[in-house]
């Protein structure tokens, strides 16, 4: 089995009850079938514990105001110090913040940016993430109808993507830009099952020429008359997919229709004021945020075939965040990097961390008619 994980993962450490947040609250936490088996067989007080707070038919724990039972008052984990530690965990608890990835004969693992911690590592890294490999000697069992050669044109897609986007001597606008045609132009490959003709897609994006040439493309789209307004539209149908998704939290709603009405209110930015946000909320915070998103969606399209839908479910990640954090910054213009790192955590807790969003939120991205190529430009 072949492992890959970004740089910083083994930075990572659990502050526990010092966390600004908690992962025991806001979700529901499954139980893994031998994990249930294994709660079944405790005995004493902890036993009957866990018989009248595990929801047995649903397989999770039971809940209590939003938060885990075993949760306590200092936000430590009662199973945790009455179980024996991590070895009490079900997989779920002994797992994140790691998030998974699985493919045949290779698990991608990253951390997941709902988590404080590991969002401090993920926006708060200077440095262009560097990827690790590292193989066992475990087998994995093979997978049906995996396709290799879909797969392999996805990591080779990923692979050169992640260098533009840390491409540092270009702007981080035209960066995303480049990356966002190239998912799109794979797609028509992929629709076309002319995947043969990938690598020559890969040279042409790798060439120097593609830099210029989208700059141009670029500066065209600015002095197209109604930019603003198609700029506009594309934000208000990127914001109106939240209207669609399950929401997790009480107070995400709330927070969702505070920030939207702020946005709607505010006047136009000034130079002076777009500079400002711009130090606040910067190209390498934009740049780790989409790294990350590739890294941990883009070759999940070998199951659905949608590499391009991958790449607009990250950018769309990206923009939601930083219009957020817009809002935030429009409400007080002193706020500091810890809102950013609580932006992020918060919307990565509603989308992330449910499958249902998740899929939702790609199949809306695919409407041509509210996202197509240029409408997503606008946005950057």
């Amino acid at each position: 089995m072949q492992y890959t994980v970004p740089h910083y993962y083994k930075r990572f450490r659990c502050i526990a009850g010092e966390c600004p947040d908690t992962c025991c609250a806001g979700w529901q936490i499954q139980i893994d079938p031998p994990a249930l088996r294994k709660y079944r067989r405790v005995k004493g007080p902890l036993g009957s514990r866990l018989r009248n707070e595990i929801d047995w038919k649903a397989g999770c724990f039971r809940q209590y105001d939003g938060r885990c039972a075993f949760l306590n008052e200092k936000e430590l984990c009662d199973l945790y110090l009455e179980g024996g530690g991590e070895e009490s965990f079900c997989r779920t608890c002994r797992t994140y913040p790691k998030h998974i990835e699985e493919f045949e004969g290779l698990r991608e693992i990253s951390l997941s940016l709902s988590c404080p911690m590991a969002a401090e590592l993920i926006l708060n890294c200077e440095e262009p993430v560097r990827f690790l490999h590292a193989e066992d000697e475990k087998e994995d069992k093979p997978y049906e109808d995996f396709d290799f050669f879909l797969f392999t044109k996805l990591e080779d897609a990923r692979r050169l993507i992640l260098r533009i986007l840390q491409g540092r001597s270009h702007s981080i606008r035209l960066r995303a830009a480049v990356s966002l045609a190239l998912a799109h132009d794979l797609q028509q490959r992929i629709d076309r099952n002319a995947l043969f003709d990938a690598d020559s897609l890969f040279e042409r994006y790798s060439a120097p020429g593609v830099w210029s040439w989208f700059e141009s493309r670029l500066a065209l789209l600015e002095q197209e008359e109604g930019r603003a307004e198609r700029r506009l539209r594309a934000e208000n149908a990127l914001f109106s997919i939240f209207d669609r998704l399950e929401v997790l939290r009480d107070d995400w709603k709330p927070y969702l229709d505070s920030a939207r009405m702020v946005l709607k209110n505010a006047p136009a930015l000034t130079e002076d004021a777009e500079r400002s946000f711009s130090e606040l909320f910067t190209d390498n915070m934009t740049e780790q945020l989409l790294v990350y998103f590739v890294f941990t969606y883009f070759c999940g399209a070998v199951y659905n075939r949608n590499a391009y839908g991958k790449m607009k479910f990250s950018f769309a990640g990206m923009i939601l965040v930083r219009e957020l954090v817009r809002a935030e910054w429009l409400r007080n213009p002193r706020i500091t990097k810890e809102a950013i790192l609580r932006t992020a955590c918060r919307y990565a807790r509603e989308v992330e961390h449910s499958d249902k969003n998740k899929v939702c939120m790609e199949q809306l991205l695919d409407s041509e008619k509210h996202f197509r190529l240029e409408n997503l430009f606008s946005l950057l």
